[in-house]
């Protein structure tokens, strides 16, 4: 699987946004405008139709922000499909539930990076360009989530994650733990089902 653009040759950051809130669709295109390299290629208001988008956009797409919680399939669900295509776009998580159980739902679905929605602009566009230059660290998940983790994953699981967190490419993963990758991609779709975190409430605009 490609792992996106070579951190040498950008110059501009195409970059998908995808939010079911009118408000942030808009508060987010404005955002990025001001910056000179950063270019908003569209605005989704679903998972579906950022998908659509994705597969059939002639130029590369460089960093999709994506909400966590959509009105039909999360974004968790579009991290994941939108990491399978040819020519993949990283992803930055946006979302107003920001916590560590999220950031390791985020690493199996090969999300680059979970930022809160109270983030400073000059934070969100660093880390973008973070994402979108391979400069950004994988995803952390502190120790004392460990006992959760055991309990929501089984040994293999736990081992996917653990080299999935490493930084390890999916491919290798299965090479390493000697899975199939149609084995490995339900094993994966499994563990994000088991891990997503969904609040029973949504505050207003979020």
């Amino acid at each position: 699987m490609a792992t996106g653009p070579p951190s040498h040759v950008l110059r501009t950051i195409r970059c998908l946004i995808v939010d079911d809130h009118p408000a942030i669709r808009v508060g987010l295109r404005e955002l990025l405008s001001v910056e000179a390299d950063l270019e908003v290629a569209a605005a989704c208001a679903s998972a579906e139709e950022a998908l659509a988008f994705a597969e059939r956009c002639e130029e590369p797409l460089h960093v999709a922000i994506v909400d966590y919680q959509l009105g039909g399939h999360s974004g968790l669900w579009l991290s994941r499909r939108l990491r399978a295509l040819p020519d993949p776009p990283r992803v930055l998580v946006y979302s107003a539930f920001s916590d560590h159980l999220l950031a390791a739902a985020a690493v199996v679905a090969e999300a680059s990076a979970v930022a809160s929605k109270s983030a400073l602009p000059d934070d969100l566009a660093a880390t973008i360009r973070a994402i979108a230059r391979g400069e950004q660290p994988p995803l952390s998940v502190p120790p004392s989530l460990a006992g959760s983790m055991g309990r929501r994953l089984d040994p293999v699981e736990q081992a996917i994650f653990g080299l999935m967190a490493s930084g390890i490419e999916p491919g290798e993963v299965a090479e390493t733990l000697r899975l199939k990758p149609r084995e490995l991609g339900a094993r994966l779709g499994a563990m994000l089902r088991s891990l997503e975190h969904r609040p029973p409430t949504r505050p207003a605009g979020v």
